[in-house]
């Protein structure tokens, strides 16, 4: 594969393992260093390659010929990782995406920066996937899915056509999501959900068929 494109990863942890990993394994991109936070930095390398404190960055990779990936989990309803996308936008930087080639998607497909979908995914035609989404394996997303910005969708679940995902919602593992409705901002839907009509925003939905459980989605710790 022809490695036209330099990367840099922003994070140490098991997210930026893997990102690591699957844009070195399935992608354009040569990753070429990473980068944190100074106050977070205790080595000078990872995997072998050199670790630059993020508040410096643009020093040593200059943003016109360098892409950043944010390799954050979905902590505090995503709000760490669309912090730090902000702030490498602000440098400007172009934020990088992965589609996994072991995934079954459409040339219709759209995607933002920043987003990060691994393999067996199945998605169908038109859908529209925002900027810094992250969406695990072995999901099914129907036609015409609207997925906003700073979205995680975890693994094995099934979402039908005409769904809207609005920003920073988070989907637990073996969920099923009923065709035309919404999902609110910041909602979380629990593990094994079964979700047969729209969802407030930031409301917490639990069980089959899933009942918002009275618990703003922002006092809980994912």
């Amino acid at each position: 594969m022809n490695k036209n494109k330099k990367l840099i990863i922003f994070g140490k942890g098991e997210l930026a393992e893997l990102s690591n990993y699957y844009f070195t394994n399935d992608s354009a991109y040569e990753v070429v260093a990473f980068t944190l936070d100074k106050e977070y930095m205790d080595t000078d390398t990872y995997l072998g390659l050199p670790i630059v404190p993020f508040e410096e960055v643009e020093n040593n990779f200059s943003v016109a010929d360098y892409e950043i990936f944010i390799a954050i989990g979905y902590s505090k309803l995503n709000e760490n990782r669309k912090r730090k996308y902000e702030e490498a936008k602000q440098k400007g930087y172009t934020l990088a995406s992965y589609v996994s080639s072991k995934s079954a998607s459409w040339p219709c497909l759209t995607v933002g920066e920043n987003t990060f979908i691994m393999e067996s995914n199945t998605l169908m035609p038109f859908c529209k996937i925002g900027n810094n989404v992250l969406i695990w394996v072995n999901n099914d997303i129907a036609h015409h899915m609207i997925i906003e910005d700073h979205v995680t969708i975890t693994s094995h679940c099934a979402i039908g056509g005409n769904v809207l995902v609005k920003e920073q919602a988070f989907i637990g593992l073996n969920s099923t999501i009923r065709n035309n409705i919404v999902l609110g901002k910041g909602c979380v839907i629990s593990a094994a959900s079964n979700v047969v009509k729209s969802v407030e925003d930031f409301a917490v939905m639990m069980g089959n068929p899933a009942k918002d459980r009275g618990v703003d989605s922002r006092t809980i710790n994912l």
